[in-house]
Formats: structure tokens, C-alpha cells, sequence
């Protein structure tokens, strides 16, 4: 189980016993339950000083080796989510015999231009603030930035009042909050070099399509403003037969793979139990 740049190797259940970061998905009674399935999760490769970003292909080969580190011998199924959907591509590009299906949701084959754009943009904010020795601050800020991007104008207008009440032009609005606590949050599980590899490492993604013989299921949102709908459809129509596409309404755009992970599993559940 592969997730975004921030998933780290418990998707089930963490070793204090807590739910893990694709709880809902995995877990006791959940589609992906260790009852039936051992669940492998990774942290994925980066170059902590900011200066490289791996390919999805390297980081392709960093699984297929944590695979064979553990003795997998026996074809995988792998479900991937955003960046974890694009390793999960990779992979099965390059080693289709580790692959026995193929889950991916909120990922294509390569990055849109638009997200591209977003993501360069937060990658200079955290230059910036590396080069001003302020680089926490200006991560916690890119990742705010990027909130906007994994979540939906709909849902802040559910949640949100827009504006501000205050003359001080830094005044902090009701969804600036929200970002900034965000932000703040996202400094426990990322260091800014490590995000600048990770981040430019999405931008680096490119796949064949054509290459990938396993089955596959791809699910995404319409509302998606990363993995846009049209896409998935692109993808889909060049996998042909051996893939299935699902593309759901959701409030939560890019995050919905997170935030409706049960509503996933009902999807995700009949097809890893195929033959």
C-alpha cells in the first residue's frame, strides 16, 4: 500500500497500536484487512539534501528491492494512491511479473501541466526560505499552498467564511487558519530538503501505458485538481480491456482516496480479491 510523498510504511496500524495513515482502506474489518492480506507498506527514497529527485522508476526498484529484502516472491497486488499510484506505474512498466493487480487512484501517467505549475511554485517558496534559513517556515506555507490544490473550492465554501475582518493586511482569514494548521502539521513528517526531492520527484513522472500488461483498476475524483478526470479517461482508454476506470463525485477532490477511504474499499475490495 503506496501513498502520497507524506505516507510513511504503516497504512494499517502503527506500532503504538493507532490506525495508520490509510485507516478505513486497511485495517480490522476493513477491505484490505491483515486477517487476509499481509500489508507491506514503505517510506520512500529521497535525496534529504534537496539537490536530486529520484525518477518513479527509482523509486520502483527501491520496492521491488524492499520486496525481495523480505522474501516476496509470489506477484503482488499494490494499491497506490497519488504519488504511491505513480511508483505503482512505474513498477508495473518495469517489472510486470512482481504485479498480480494493480490498484491506482488519483494518479495518471504523467503530471498535468497545471499541478506541475502549483507544485514549482511551492518548490521556490521553500528554496527561498532554505536560503533565508527559514526553511520550516517556508514549508509549512507551501504546504498550505498545496491544500488547495488536494482540496476543493466546494469544501472551503462548506466549511468557510472568505474574507477578513481586520485592517493588518497579514491578518489571518478563517481558511488561512485552517492552511496554516495544516502546514504546521506537515513539519512532524517532512523535512524541506526531503520535500524538495519528493515534490520535484511527482514532476519527473512519466509512464508507458502501453508497457503495463496487469489488470488494473484506476478510480478517480471528478473534482480532482491534481490527477484531473480527463486523465484517468486518457489512461484508462490506453490500458484497453486490462483496466477498469471508476471516477466518483467527491467534496474532497484530490484527498478523497483519504477522507471517503471506505467508500474506496467497496470499489477496491471485489478487485484485489479477483484471480
Amino acid at each position: 500500500m503506496l501513498g502520497g510523498i507524506s505516507a510513511n510504511c504503516f497504512p494499517a496500524v502503527r506500532p503504538d497500536s493507532s490506525p495508520g495513515w490509510w485507516w478505513g482502506l486497511a485495517g480490522e474489518g476493513s477491505a484490505i484487512d491483515p486477517e487476509h492480506y499481509c500489508i507491506i507498506g514503505i517510506d520512500f527514497a529521497a535525496d534529504e539534501s534537496g539537490e536530486t529527485a529520484p525518477s518513479t522508476f527509482d523509486q520502483a526498484r527501491v520496492l521491488a528491492a524492499a520486496l525481495d529484502a523480505i522474501g516476496i516472491e509470489q506477484p503482488v497486488r499494490i494499491v497506490g494512491a497519488s504519488y504511491g499510484g505513480m511508483v505503482a506505474l512505474a513498477l508495473a512498466e518495469i517489472e510486470p511479473q512482481r504485479i498480480a493487480r494493480l490498484a491506482v487512484i488519483g494518479a495518471a501517467d504523467a503530471p498535468h501541466p497545471a499541478a506541475t505549475a502549483a507544485r514549482e511554485l511551492q518548490r521556490r517558496v521553500v528554496a527561498l526560505g532554505i536560503d533565508a534559513g527559514r526553511g520550516e517556515e517556508a514549508l509549512a506555507i507551501a504546504r498550505g499552498m498545496a491544500m488547495l490544490t488536494y482540496r476543493t473550492p466546494q469544501e472551503f465554501a462548506v466549511r468557510f467564511d472568505g474574507g477578513i475582518v481586520d485592517s493588518y493586511p497579514a491578518a489571518c482569514s478563517a481558511p488561512g487558519g485552517y492552511l496554516r494548521a495544516r502546514g504546521e502539521a506537515f513539519l512532524s513528517v517532512m523535512s524541506p530538503r526531503r520535500f524538495l526531492s519528493l515534490s520535484a520527484s511527482i514532476d519527473r513522472h512519466r509512464v508507458h501505458p502501453e508497457r503495463i500488461t496487469s489488470p488494473t483498476l484506476l478510480i478517480g475524483a471528478d473534482s480532482d485538481q491534481l490527477a484531473f478526470p480527463e486523465q484517468l479517461r486518457a489512461l484508462h482508454a490506453a490500458l484497453g480491456d486490462r483496466a477498469e476506470l471508476h471516477l466518483l463525485d467527491s467534496l474532497f477532490g484530490h484527498d478523497m482516496f483519504l477522507k471517503e477511504a471506505e467508500r474506496v474499499g467497496r470499489i477496491v475490495a471485489p478487485f484485489l480479491g479477483g484471480d
